[in-house]
């Protein structure tokens, strides 16, 4: 049967995540917040979720990214050890300011950056606010960020399983296709509603923080996005994606050092 029509028709028990096959060196953030809303989504059918620890990858997100915090342990976040991860967030209404800050508070103090981060902090915020004003996940939306220091890029995911990019911009362009609605979504001031946080500047401005030996990929619906500098190209899939995964990478090369002000001293006479 297949697993949709099994947890909603009540008739399975548990649900086991096995990874063969697989080397932890091939998980990207993509797969780990893909990856985390479908074991959100079948939580919600009271479903048994396990994860085989005999395998490679089962016993990474078990042991290293602590997965079984976020459902068995109700966790939001999780603090792991390995410094190059900001593991697992559960993007929630409340906190849609709070993690571009974290994240560049993170790279500053430790790993001493001295960019300016601005850029950085407005993209991330920008992911959770599109999520939390248009994807109508339902609480359903994770992201999960992976730094080299060395190269000094970060990869961010986030992920959702709401209605999807489609789906929404079909809500006042009703004839739009799943690719035509991804080109439309990163227009400048394009909105399916009119907020007054950004106006229709989200994922134009997230792909403009996407430096520019960078690609940026949104996959919503039957489709997919892929940026690159001033190239963007749509495809359309041969399966469905419920909800929106975005992804893109910051050479943190490419931005400037920030500017310091000096603290002047003056005597009032």
């Amino acid at each position: 049967m297949e697993y949709r029509n099994c947890i909603q028709s009540g008739d399975c028990d548990a649900v086991i995540f096995t990874f063969p096959g697989i080397e932890v060196k091939n998980l990207k953030p993509v797969h780990i917040v893909s990856l985390a809303c479908l074991i959100e989504h079948i939580n919600r059918f009271n479903v048994n979720i396990k994860v085989d620890r005999k395998t490679a990858v089962g016993d990474y997100l078990y042991r290293t990214l602590k997965f079984r915090e976020y459902w068995a342990g109700g966790r939001d976040h999780s603090h792991i050890e390995d410094e190059n991860i900001l593991n697992l967030w559960r993007l929630k209404e409340e906190q849609k300011e709070l993690y571009g800050n974290e994240v560049a508070n993170y790279l500053k103090t430790k790993f001493k950056s001295d960019k300016d981060l601005s850029a950085v902090k407005l993209s991330i915020t920008e992911a959770f606010y599109n999520v939390c004003d248009h994807a109508d996940a339902k609480g359903n939306a994770f992201s999960f960020i992976l730094f080299d220091p060395d190269k000094q890029i970060l990869q961010i995911a986030v992920c959702d399983f709401g209605i999807g990019i489609g789906n929404s911009v079909r809500t006042i362009l009703p004839y739009v296709t799943d690719e035509e609605a991804l080109r439309k979504a990163i227009e400048p001031k394009f909105t399916v509603r009119s907020k007054v946080h950004n106006s229709g500047m989200g994922l134009y401005t997230i792909r403009g923080s996407s430096t520019e030996d960078q690609n940026m990929l949104i996959l919503s619906n039957g489709a997919f996005l892929m940026t690159k500098g001033e190239s963007i190209r749509t495809q359309k899939m041969d399966f469905e994606f419920q909800g929106t995964l975005v992804y893109y990478k910051i050479n943190l090369n490419h931005y400037e050092v920030a500017e310091t002000l000096d603290i002047l001293d003056f005597d009032y006479l």
